[in-house]
């Protein structure tokens, strides 16, 4: 795949960088709870306005947790103003000193990543779109060396800004697109590596049941370990109650697992193993916190629901 990103027309590049300068420039200089405030009000407003991705959203909920129809506005709605608080907690990040940050974002369980990083293989921290988990790795980035593998976006204008906030907070930055050779020698430096593998793969992912329901599923994180030795870590930072009031994000990191290196023939089996303890860990932290979840996306494809059933069973049995 290739690293370039698609081009934007230059009229609408200057106008996204004059408004995202804008506001990073505004939020920068606000209070954690004014970007709460804000994000509250620009996720209600893009719930309101997006309607297919607010059917989207509900859909969702509906048909992976079984929700009532009410039940499941709610909780889009919910989810909807968690990624305008996030967005605009994100924005106001760079200007924020250290023991601010920590003020803001707790972390429980860092223990395990010390003892991970302690065997000197690197350490893989697996979260969701989830909480903040921008925070969260800012949060991580201040005690230990820490690179994220990023998803580049269509526009180029909007890629280069979240690019240099997340390096502010001393994130190293590796493309999602040809990965592997640069994670893998992060890992080996023994670096901490984050990695997001909740949205939807491509036809190249592995075809597994998230929430029962078939999707294609990364599984770079299991094949990493699998690699370098490093341990999985799954990790969560959610937002306390009530929002509006507090707000502020608990951090979670949990014991690790390994993926036990394989023959060549035994490696897929292996790895659909280990990409199973992800959805796992993943399923467990939005069935906790279902309202800080992006349901908006497209993890759930068509295409995915034509599927013939016996190819799930092929990959169950391979387990």
């Amino acid at each position: 795949m290739s690293n370039r990103l698609k081009t934007v027309s230059a009229t609408r590049g200057a106008l996204e960088a004059r408004i995202s300068g804008a506001l990073g420039s505004s939020l920068e200089r606000a209070s954690w709870a004014q970007c709460r405030h804000l994000g509250h009000l620009l996720g209600l407003t893009f719930f309101a306005v997006a309607k297919k991705r607010r059917d989207l959203a509900i859909d969702n909920i509906e048909q992976a947790l079984g929700f009532s129809h009410a039940q499941s506005i709610r909780v889009a709605r919910r989810a909807a103003q968690n990624w305008g608080m996030t967005t605009c907690e994100f924005l106001h990040s760079p200007g924020v000193s250290e023991s601010e940050m920590r003020q803001y974002v707790s972390l429980q369980g860092e223990e395990h990543l010390e003892a991970a990083l302690a065997l000197g293989k690197g350490a893989i921290l697996v979260t969701a779109h989830i909480g903040n988990w921008e925070l969260l790795t800012a949060r991580i980035a201040q005690n230990h060396r820490t690179a994220g593998v990023v998803r580049p976006l269509s526009n180029a204008t909007m890629q280069n800004h979240m690019s240099s906030v997340r390096v502010s907070y001393g994130l190293g930055l590796i493309s999602k697109n040809g990965a592997a050779r640069p994670a893998l020698k992060f890992l080996k430096s023994n670096g901490a590596l984050v990695i997001l593998p909740d949205r939807h793969a491509g036809p190249s992912g592995l075809l597994l049941p998230l929430f029962g329901r078939p999707t294609r599923f990364e599984d770079a994180p299991a094949r990493l370990a699998m690699m370098s030795g490093a341990p999985i870590l799954m990790m969560c930072g959610v937002r306390r109650t009530p929002w509006a009031r507090d707000g502020r994000i608990d951090g979670q990191i949990s014991p690790g697992f390994f993926v036990e290196k394989a023959g060549r023939e035994e490696r897929n089996a292996a790895a659909i193993e280990g990409t199973e303890k992800v959805i796992a860990g993943l399923e467990a932290m939005v069935r906790a916190h279902p309202d800080q979840w992006s349901w908006m996306l497209r993890r759930w494809r068509e295409s995915d629901w034509r599927q013939n059933s016996r190819q799930i069973s092929a990959v169950e049995d391979d387990t």
